[in-house]
């Protein structure tokens, strides 16, 4: 019986895998992960230009924020100036893109100074969105957005980018609008760029079919042990307001046994809205 359960999950992630496109960001950060040769052609393309050289490139990368929400950024990556580009994958329409970016943004810079640094030590950063819908209903393809001041038009010069590329773009005569279609496209032999279609194709038909295998395993479990831990700590806040004790007190104690930040408890026991 366990075998036929382990080959029905088996068989489910084939098809899973089979499915998937860089628009789905596990997958994108899979693909790029270490892929010098990948990031520098996005970049590339994105920039229009030809000569930009990647450094470093790392996937999904945590950064947590000191009282509260920490991100996870998609793919990371330094060119050869030392300018970061976080890249991310937004899929749907939900929550405050712009606001969203603003914090991404914010949050990348954490990791780019040391205690006592000068702030002349920040580099260029540049935070991508691709973006499955056309976020600000424009038609661009691509919307970059600096700092200004308002009158003048001056820029500031703090040197922060925010770029949403508009992953409605069907524009195929364009690199930029091939790039797009690649990114849907959830079968290597319908890619333009042979760099992607080669790692997309390993992932999926491949050696690396049973690396993802074990992905999706792991996530599964990933996801039971969050459900487990969610349901516990549920469990023992309602098991305190059962014999009446004070909030305040049932908030230090599930802070210290779970070790969870005080916003995280506020949701455990309120609600997002807290």
């Amino acid at each position: 019986m366990e075998n036929t359960e382990r080959e029905r999950l088996y068989e489910q992630d084939l098809e899973r895998i089979k499915a998937l496109r860089l628009f789905d960001d596990d997958f994108l950060a899979l693909v790029f992960e270490d892929n010098i040769e990948a990031t520098e052609l996005l970049l590339n393309i994105i920039f229009d230009r030809d000569d930009m050289k990647v450094s470093k490139v790392v996937k999904q990368r945590e950064i947590k924020g000191v009282e509260g929400h920490s991100v996870r950024l998609d793919i990371l990556a330094e060119d050869s100036d030392h300018k970061i580009y976080d890249i991310e994958i937004q899929r749907q329409d939900k929550g405050n893109l712009p606001l969203r970016s603003r914090y991404y943004s914010s949050m990348a810079d954490t990791t780019l100074l040391k205690k006592n640094e000068d702030y002349n030590f920040l580099v260029p950063t540049y935070v991508i969105f691709f973006t499955e819908t056309d976020t600000f209903k424009d038609g661009k393809p691509l919307n970059h957005y600096v700092m200004k001041e308002m009158e003048s038009n001056a820029l500031l010069g703090d040197e922060r980018h925010i770029m949403f590329i508009n992953g409605e773009n069907n524009n195929e005569e364009t690199a930029l609008g091939k790039l797009v279609h690649d990114f849907k496209c959830n079968s290597a032999d319908n890619m333009y760029y042979d760099v992607l279609a080669n790692r997309v194709r390993y992932f999926k038909e491949e050696g690396g079919v049973q690396s993802m295998c074990k992905i999706l395993e792991d996530m599964r479990n990933e996801v039971a042990k969050i459900v487990e831990r969610r349901t516990a700590i549920i469990t023992l806040i309602e098991a305190y307001r059962d014999i009446d004790m004070d909030e305040s007190e049932i908030k230090d104690r599930v802070m210290k046994k779970f070790n969870l930040s005080s916003e995280e408890t506020k949701e455990y026991m309120f609600g997002k809205s807290a």
